[in-house]
């Protein structure tokens, strides 16, 4: 008899290791990039899942490629996607999450009803007539909505019911347990601070423009579909405004082309959607807590803070972790209409002012450069509204700052004699309405401001889906194209030659208008 072998050889090892590698479910893997979008540590998901942290890295690694296998119907208990689905259903189902999480985002609240009709609407505009009795019919059944979920990993959807409405009980009751948590912490309405995100179309004008009218018949991506998403934030006293965050659906677009991003007036990040998520928010608490730190220096003031936010997806519980100095309180759920300082008049006076200053603008070159409205709105870049957005934010006035905490800490209040913030958003609307005139839209009318206004909160329309899937496509194939090594673009360099020749410039200018200005006094002004 042979004897046994004691020891096995190193290959007899590595075929054992292999044989034992545990398999990790599609459904596996989307709970795990769940859980990163939740800004959740990797130690912390070792522990939740039993995984090891090389697994992890790779499943995070290639997230776009288990998501593709997961919208294209694999089985969520299998480990690669083994089952061919038609283009129509992949294409929808892809389309149709994004709405959620923009619903989401916003607060809106979903029932099963309302997911299908939007699965059928997207459906039928992804099939043609002419096709429509090639493809299988699609009726959005329970089976569907259940296993749709599956691939997409959304848990928390309603199965039943219709979309609840704001509760106005919770806002009625908050306020209370919110002073509590003030009075015990000790906070001064210089501490209390609220962050809250909004979406802008940033090149967008009212629809009766014959810009806009044109877009609308134009083929390919419209320009005032372009879609960024800001997150402002002040604090009660209403004397710190915070730095905004700007998230685009480019990281570098061309118009930026050799500016560095720390200059930039807004903290910029990027991703496919330009949507807020989790690990955004994650990082823009760390650069906050600096800048709140600051604050307190300069005031003479204990650094502590009080946080206060809705309870978004993109706002994940475990951001309470990150900071020593900073609390965080959540506002009940559907109270953000009702409660929320900034959406209480904030994002509305900086979307007025944001377009006063686009058309004072527009009426300025249009009128000096001898440029159409048509060649302006071209040229015009995220650069240029990079530029509105800082000065919108700056024109912003303490009053209404610290004004709209009325409803939910009116202890902090100020009683500023003669303002009122719906009677300051309808004097911007009015100047607005004014610029715009100037500019050569004359069949404007103000519902047409309020309505534009109003749009940069709308629910995405199945073709605002389609074009940013246009759009997401376009970019992931540029992406494709680069070299695996790409080039750094130059940063912009100011050198001291070119101080002195801008210097010289502006000295020549003055010189031409003491020369020809007939009042002495004015000229000595100017010089």
């Amino acid at each position: 008899m042979a004897p046994k072998r004691l020891f096995a050889s190193k290959e007899s090892e590595e075929s054992e290791s292999k044989r034992r590698r545990k398999v990790v479910t599609i459904e596996k893997k989307l709970e795990v990039l769940n859980c990163y979008d939740r800004g959740e540590k990797t130690s912390v998901i070792v522990h939740a899942t039993g995984l090891n942290e090389s697994t992890l890295r790779t499943i995070r690694a290639n997230a776009d490629k288990i998501r593709a296998s997961a919208v294209a119907g694999t089985s969520a208990s299998s480990s690669q996607c083994s089952r061919a689905r038609s283009l129509e259903m992949e294409r929808m189902e892809k389309l149709l999450a994004q709405w959620i999480q923009h619903q989401n985002k916003e607060n809106v609240p979903l029932s099963m009803a309302i997911i299908q009709a939007k699965a059928l609407s997207i459906h039928n505009d992804l099939v043609d007539e002419e096709e429509k009795d090639k493809v299988k019919n699609f009726n959005a059944s329970a089976g569907w909505f259940a296993r749709f979920k599956k691939r997409y990993g959304f848990h928390n959807l309603k199965m039943t019911g219709e979309a609840a409405s704001a509760d106005v009980e919770a806002a009625k009751t908050y306020p209370d347990t919110l002073k509590m948590i003030i009075k015990e912490g000790g906070y001064t309405s210089k501490q209390i601070f609220n962050v809250d995100e909004t979406g802008l179309y940033w090149k967008k004008l009212p629809n009766r423009t014959y810009i806009s009218v044109e877009e609308t018949t134009a083929p390919g991506f419209k320009a005032s579909k372009d879609r960024l998403t800001l997150l402002f934030g002040a604090n009660a006293e209403g004397d710190c405004k915070l730095k905004p965050a700007l998230i685009y659906h480019s990281e570098n677009p061309r118009a930026l082309k050799g500016y560095v991003k720390t200059f930039l007036p807004c903290y910029w990040y990027s991703n496919k959607k330009g949507w807020m998520t989790g690990s955004i928010f994650k990082d823009y608490v760390g650069k906050l807590e600096k800048e709140l730190e600051l604050y307190c220096e300069k005031e003479e003031i204990p650094f502590k803070i009080l946080l206060i936010l809705d309870n978004a997806p993109s706002h994940p519980p475990s951001i309470e972790n990150l900071s020593s100095n900073i609390q965080f309180a959540f506002l009940p759920p559907n109270t953000t209409s009702l409660l929320q300082p900034c959406d209480q008049g904030i994002i509305k006076t900086f979307k007025s002012y944001y377009l006063r200053s686009t058309l004072t603008d527009m009426v300025a070159r249009t009128q000096t450069d001898k440029m159409t409205v048509k060649e302006y709105w071209k040229q015009f870049t995220i650069k240029d509204a990079l530029r509105f957005i800082k000065e919108s934010w700056e024109k912003v006035p303490r009053k209404c700052l610290n004004g709209v905490w009325k409803q939910l800490c009116p202890q902090l209040v100020y009683d500023f004699f003669g303002f009122d913030i719906s009677e300051n958003n309808y004097k911007a609307s009015k100047e607005c309405l004014v610029k715009a005139k100037e500019a050569g839209f004359d069949e404007l009318e103000e519902k047409d401001i309020e309505e534009l206004l109003e749009s940069h909160r709308e629910e995405l329309t199945n073709e605002e889906l389609l074009e940013m899937e246009k759009l997401q496509k376009a970019e992931l194939e540029a992406v494709a194209s680069r070299p695996t090594a790409p080039t750094p673009e130059p940063e912009r360099i100011l050198t001291k030659s070119d101080l002195e020749e801008a210097l010289s410039s502006i000295r020549g200018a003055l010189d031409i208008l003491e020369a020809k200005d007939p009042n002495i006094n004015r000229s000595a002004t100017q010089n």
